[in-house]
């Protein structure tokens, strides 16, 4: 019981009990943009769970959150999400760059990144209401799980055709469904009689 109150308190802790000031986030930025890029540059990281940081959304999905639910407004979060995404993108290219047979022309698939980045503004307004942990954030985080859902599905399939082949982004799909639900769902406490 006491493991589980400290699993809960590190969670609280990730998700609304960090102080994300601007110069925290450009830090986190430039981080997960490097870490990312050298995961896209390694030849050993090709074709892995690993790989799929740069390639698909269920990392910048769980980065979003983070962000969101440890800012005080809905424009506060929109803002640093936005900023977050402006910077880390295209820096994820640039390093790339010079290891890339294609050059500055890597920067074609650009385009898909750059309307993630511009939703974000939006979504990331909206998505600070997760932290209200009411009805309200339940429904905002469903399509969310359901995309994670989904994911999820075709890693593990993935995974069952060419074990362990992407079983590490099949766990942290599930893993992030259920920080979620523990995290942001309304969960009635029971009374003590």
């Amino acid at each position: 019981m006491e493991s589980n109150n400290k699993i809960k308190q590190c969670l609280d802790k990730v998700f609304g009990g960090l102080s994300m000031s601007w110069v925290k986030l450009i830090i986190f930025s430039v981080v997960i943009a490097v870490v990312t890029a050298l995961f896209l540059i390694i030849p050993f990281f090709g074709d892995t769970s690993f790989e799929r940081v740069g390639v698909h959304l269920e990392a910048w999905i769980l980065f979003a959150v983070i962000i969101m639910s440890n800012c005080k407004k809905p424009l506060e979060s929109a803002l640093k999400v936005f900023v977050f995404f402006l910077i880390s993108q295209p820096l994820i290219y640039l390093i790339q760059v010079p290891f890339s047979w294609m050059g500055w022309d890597l920067f074609s698939f650009y385009s898909y990144w750059f309307k993630i980045t511009l939703c974000t503004f939006p979504a990331a307004f909206v998505g600070w209401f997760i932290t209200k942990k009411n009805w309200i954030s339940a429904l905002i985080l469903l399509p969310v799980i359901a995309f994670l859902g989904l994911t999820t599905y075709q890693c593990g399939v993935e995974c069952i055709k060419s074990f362990p082949h992407l079983i590490l982004a099949t766990i942290f799909c599930i893993l992030q469904i259920v920080v979620y639900v523990i995290v942001f769902f309304p969960i009635k406490k029971g009374t003590n009689n």
